[in-house]
């Protein structure tokens, strides 16, 4: 992968994680292993009833790879049927190599022993929920084996074949370790969360894992959300961004199971059962696997857990990146931007290359928009009204400030695909060939330092800090009646005085930028101590990297679906908006008539009015932060005629009974409904204009997210309960109907993280070339 490909790499990948989803099976090389299908894997576990209804993952049939495999595992025996001192076959591991035995099997299984350091409970009285906050989530652990497995497989590691076909069909029949959130610092490896993956493998009893439950009918009720999957999604949803959901244990209960369970889960795919390991791969239909020589430093000694997260991170984050410009697009509509900002031109005086596709892309989403300008029109100087000549840096420099971010992404997702197709063992071993005598030569070296990984996570983590910033001050700008080119302040959707509408989200979104900007600036590179007898005396901590980035990410997540829901709302008003400015010039012609009935010359009213619109506009735009009649007042009393007692008057009501006409029709509430609505308007009707309002005004492309938004998701625009006044606690008697303006941002965000946004941007893109 390239820069160049960023785009083109995301909406490949979206495909690729669906097809999956649908029906193709994975099947794992040692070498081709792909982001998607790590995702598939991590987030389609199998359902209880039956095995048939999950990503399944098969091993190729490719005999050269399996000849790799069985060479190398030669070699290991060989040397130790000669009794040749072998790392981690004789001797002890780390600092206590210089520690000598002729017993291979049980120093693995004290290598095991020693590794299982971690804390699957705190205390009984815990500040966190006490399975979170201490083990992993079981899509991390998927992940962690489909990795581990593809490494193994290239040959390089002297363990069975049998291994990896065992490892595979653990994910097969989802069965998935408990492992420790903590412990690993990502040198030599993730030597103690893959330990507890060796153990499961075995059937040590004193590890637990989840297994699918066999029978459906004994599951108890579902009330809490997945081990295995996003909370609300759908199996048929694709999880984009989260790798995990919330996962409360619920308590066990006697009557619905026989199993000496430790806790039951519920999902959409099924129930599941915590169990010690014996037990969980009997409800599966696994026999244990003893480990042979090797094999237990063989499955220990990786980065699989540190490059697992961030594969299932990295995903995510590019999928940001590139929402982040799609957002920047329609915040360039909600504030009638230019979209001659991105003009070719600009970034070919400046090419650097995510510059040039940021720009690319934004440009061509608005190609068709009737808010976004294509330049700013050129006037004379004692023309010029003196009005903000060019949109602010959040629009006109987002290509410079997302082209790095684009960048650095595609970057980590090499570094990252690298990472999980490599053997990443100590020792390596190198099966016979010319080059040593055809005897095997076993390699003591590091490649299990997973530093790469790191400086990737940093990175990452870093970006989305950046698109966040963007992000934040887009939607602060929006809600700003002093910037946002006319529209109500806190985008109320109501009237003003009693409908603060967004400044919650707004003061959420400055929460979830300053976690990112402290987020973003942790370099956990540097930030390594002495391990083990100062044998790991410089560690990557790749995986704690990793688990920081991923809060990055789900921050992230908030904040792109709180700017989503902005957006949608702005687009609205300013919609609703455009409609009254339409409707002026009748409504000031009818109030000439009403000041002036001698008046009958057409040509001398049409200049009248000609005459009047630039100020009366200028005052809507600046007037917005009154209620609709004082408001109107004073827009009323701006022009040249303002003078005139009876034409504002009439002027003042006619846009106060048009604006709030717009208002009963975009937020589907009838004049009579209104609060403080005047008897005179009983039995007004005023047809609905529908959930999507502003669509004929947007551009096509940008239209279908807006449309995903207001018509799949049922995110309607704020702002009905202020308008009628029944708000839950406005008065007495009301029950609170609408729900929360942070309903609607949750709504999104899951439809973010379970991939639902990622499908309406991909068909967004479709058809855009050079990117």
């Amino acid at each position: 992968m390239t820069t160049r490909a960023l785009v083109s790499q995301y909406v490949q990948d979206v495909k690729e994680l669906d097809s999956y989803i649908t029906g193709s099976p994975i099947t794992i090389t040692g070498s081709t292993l792909s982001l998607s299908q790590i995702a598939a894997i991590a987030l389609y576990p199998p359902s209880s009833y039956p095995f048939n209804n999950s990503v399944k993952i098969q091993l190729t049939d490719d005999q050269h790879v399996k000849a790799k495999v069985s060479a190398s595992r030669a070699v290991i025996e060989s040397k130790v049927a000669a009794g040749i001192s072998v790392y981690g076959v004789s001797t002890g591991f780390g600092g206590s190599a210089d520690t000598r035995t002729d017993d291979p099997i049980a120093l693995g299984a004290a290598l095991l022993q020693h590794q299982h350091a971690g804390q699957r409970f705190p205390s009984p009285a815990p500040l966190s929920d006490p399975f979170t906050s201490t083990t992993m989530p079981p899509p991390w652990t998927r992940a962690a084996l489909l990795v581990r497995a593809n490494s193994l497989m290239r040959g390089h590691s002297g363990v069975r074949w049998e291994l990896i076909q065992k490892m595979t069909e653990l994910l097969n029949k989802g069965v998935t370790p408990v492992v420790p959130m903590r412990g690993s610092v990502s040198a030599s490896g993730d030597l103690s969360s893959l330990s507890y993956i060796a153990a499961t493998l075995i059937g040590n009893p004193a590890i637990r894992a989840w297994v699918p439950l066999p029978n459906p009918s004994s599951a108890i009720p579902s009330t809490s959300s997945t081990p295995l999957s996003t909370g609300t999604s759908s199996p048929h949803s694709s999880p984009e961004l989260s790798p995990f959901s919330a996962s409360t244990p619920l308590p066990p209960t006697a009557d619905t199971l026989t199993l000496p369970t430790d806790t039951f889960k519920m999902d959409n795919y099924g129930s599941y059962a915590l169990l010690p390991a014996p037990q969980a791969l009997q409800v599966a239909g696994i026999t244990p696997l003893p480990l042979s020589s090797k094999e237990h430093l063989g499955i220990l000694n990786g980065t699989a857990f540190s490059a697992a997260v961030s594969a299932l991170v990295v995903r995510g984050a590019r999928g940001v990146g590139v929402l982040g410009a799609v957002l920047t697009a329609m915040s360039v509509e909600a504030m009638l931007g230019a979209r001659g900002s991105f003009d070719p031109f600009v970034s070919e005086a400046r090419p650097h290359i995510g510059q040039i596709h940021s720009a690319h892309l934004m440009y061509t989403l608005l190609t068709g928009s009737s808010f976004a300008s294509e330049h700013e029109v050129e006037v004379k100087i004692e023309d010029d009204a003196g009005v903000l000549r060019q949109d602010r840096y959040s629009l006109r420099t987002a290509p410079q400030w997302l082209g790095p971010q684009f960048e650095d992404l595609a970057n980590a997702a090499q570094v990252v695909t690298t990472e999980v197709n490599s053997t990443t063992d100590n020792p390596l071993i190198e099966p016979p060939s010319a080059s040593n005598n055809q005897t095997g030569q076993v390699h003591h070296a590091g490649n299990f330092q997973a530093l790469a990984l790191t400086n990737a996570m940093d990175h990452v983590r870093l970006s989305l800090a950046h698109i966040g910033k963007l992000m934040f001050v887009q939607l602060t700008e929006i809600v700003n009646p002093a910037m946002n080119r006319g529209l109500f302040p806190n985008l109320a959707g109501g009237e003003v005085g009693l409908d603060f509408a967004f400044k919650g989200v707004d003061i959420a979104a400055a929460s979830y930028v300053g976690e990112l900007n402290a987020l973003g600036g942790m370099n956990v590179g540097v930030g390594n101590v002495s391990a083990e007898m100062h044998n790991q005396s410089v560690n990557s901590l790749a995986l704690i990297s990793a688990r920081y980035t991923l809060t990055a990410l789900e921050v992230s997540t908030l904040l792109a679906a709180s700017h989503l829901m902005v957006i949608c709302q702005a687009l609205d008003l300013r919609a609703l908006g455009e409609e009254l400015r339409e409707a002026l010039p009748g409504l000031v012609r009818s109030s000439l008539f009403d000041s002036f009935p001698s008046l009958t010359d057409n040509t001398t009213s049409t200049s009248l009015v000609a005459a009047v619109i630039p100020a009366l506009m200028e005052a809507l735009d600046h007037t917005t932060t009154f209620e609709t009649d004082v408001r109107m007042h004073k827009v009323a009393c701006a022009c040249v005629l303002g003078a005139l007692p009876v034409f504002i008057t009439s002027l003042a009501a006619g846009l106060a009974n048009k604006l709030t006409e717009l208002r009963c029709a975009y937020l589907g509430v009838q004049p009579s409904a209104v609060r403080g609505a005047n008897p005179s308007v009983e039995g007004t009707e005023v047809a609905w204009r529908g959930p999507t309002p502003a669509s004929k005004y947007l551009a096509p492309r940008t239209r279908a997210l807006y449309e995903f938004v207001r018509v799949t998701l049922g995110v309607r625009m704020h702002g009905a309960g202020n308008l009628r006044g029944d708000v839950f606690g406005m008065r007495d008697g009301l029950e609170g109907e609408d729900g929360t303006i942070g309903n609607g941002v949750s709504v999104i965000c899951e439809a973010i993280r379970d991939g639902r946004v990622g499908r309406v941007v991909v068909g967004m893109l479709e058809g855009i070339e050079g990117l």
